[in-house]
């Protein structure tokens, strides 16, 4: 691994590593990432092993415990997931989506690291190994269907990739997992869900939970095998077959281990669950638990809310079409109280992707966005919901903040869905 920085004051620095070096070894473990680098950087005495203008020499360090090495190494290439799931969003995807959104990650360090969902499909036993090694824990699984046919059905890997083998090993060895099922209807739904989740609850509580979600279509599905998108009908059907099942999948160690994501319960028009449902909220960023998140945090800051505004205000808050019910009964009382604050809830409808297919904040493009903010009336300022965006502030369609800001002539901010920050240069 090549060195790109080294930190000033450190044991690096002093022993005379220079930028540009190549990192061979720790203790004579092959460092072959960042996850390696921290692991076996974290002992006192270290043998390190390195090659300057392609002759290699070593160094021997003494270090406290917790002090830094000191030496920073380039950035890890993420692995591709060796799959094509008859579900992948990656291959429905439009023209001119931003690049990343076409790469398929399969590579468990970023499932440690970052919490990305992946199936195990590539992992063979020295990278199982590691894992364990290293106890790289919690990593989040994508099961998705425990039966062998139906799993290489749907994976298209083309053979038995002996998930449940994998599963015993990592949980033997105490590692946690968090698992997700992307629910295709006719596919992996009904007794083959049942098998799924039987499976899966034997491994509890190492196994920590297990988080359905309903798939995601577009109308870009283009020579692919036929799926369906969850309705009304279907997803309260859906609710209350699971239901009928749900307590053969306690674990006594757990709060709870199956959950259902938010998005079916606001297809079923349902009430969303309450606070007992979600335990510690530990899947909100998988859409299990995002609503009652949003309902508590909103609540527990009504009473800070202004009164009034400074002057007459017009905000505009644009959200996918799904969430429009939740967000106006959530919100709306407390903001048409506050004096000289006038709002609205415009809700986005995805044309790009496919309007009755698509409803989420999360997939709303900039086109979609700028086409139809323009026929509000008139606004001081249009907040868009963090969701729209990647980390690097960017659309799915591959623009930024200041790109919509741009075409709507009107003041454009990113919120995280906290009313007492949004209002706050308003007050």
């Amino acid at each position: 691994m090549n060195i790109v920085a080294i930190t000033p004051n450190t044991p690096a620095a002093a022993l005379g590593i220079q930028v540009g070096d190549e990192l061979l070894s720790i203790n004579d473990r092959k460092i072959s990432d960042e996850i390696d680098y921290e692991f076996y950087s974290a002992d006192e005495s270290l043998h390190i092993q390195l090659k300057r203008s392609g002759i290699d020499f070593s160094v021997d360090i003494n270090k406290g415990l917790d002090e830094e090495l000191g030496i920073v190494i380039n950035p890890m290439s993420i692995r591709a997931c060796a799959n094509n799931c008859v579900f992948c969003f990656a291959h429905q995807n439009p023209p001119g989506v931003r690049e990343a959104l076409n790469f398929k990650d399969g590579d468990f360090r970023f499932s440690f690291l970052h919490g990305h969902y992946i199936t195990m499909t590539n992992m063979g036993p020295k990278q199982l190994e590691r894992v364990v090694e290293q106890q790289l824990s919690p990593l989040y699984i994508s099961v998705h269907v425990t039966d062998a046919d139906l799993r290489r059905k749907m994976l298209l890997y083309g053979k038995d990739d002996n998930v449940l083998d994998k599963l015993q090993f990592l949980t033997e060895n105490n590692i946690e997992l968090h698992t997700q099922i992307v629910l295709c209807p006719g596919w992996n739904d009904g007794e083959i869900l049942l098998k799924t989740l039987r499976d899966l609850t034997q491994f509890a509580p190492r196994v920590k939970s297990v988080s359905i979600v309903p798939v995601g279509i577009t109308k870009y599905r283009e020579d692919l095998p036929t799926l369906t998108s969850y309705t009304k009908e279907t997803a309260q059907e859906f609710i209350a077959w699971f239901q009928s099942y749900e307590a053969e999948f306690s674990v006594a160690e757990i709060d709870r281990f199956v959950y259902l994501s938010d998005e079916f319960f606001i297809l079923a028009e349902a009430a969303i669950p309450g606070n007992d449902y979600y335990g510690e909220f530990s899947m909100v960023e998988n859409g299990v638990g995002q609503c009652r998140d949003f309902f508590n945090r909103f609540h527990a800051s009504k009473q800070m809310l202004p009164s009034t505004l400074m002057k007459p205000t017009r905000l505009v808050f644009a959200t996918g079409t799904l969430g429009l019910p939740f967000l106006s009964d959530t919100i709306g009382e407390t903001l048409g109280g506050i004096n000289n604050l006038d709002y609205e809830l415009v809700a986005i409808r995805n044309e790009w992707l496919g309007a009755d297919l698509v409803t989420v904040t999360g997939l709303v493009s900039a086109r979609d966005a700028i086409t139809q903010l323009k026929a509000v009336e008139r606004a001081d300022a249009i907040y868009l919901s963090y969701r729209m965006f990647s980390e690097e502030g960017i659309t799915l369609d591959d623009h930024t903040r200041e790109y919509i800001e741009n075409k709507l002539g009107i003041p454009v901010y990113i919120h995280h869905e906290d009313f007492l920050e949004i209002l706050s240069p308003w007050v």
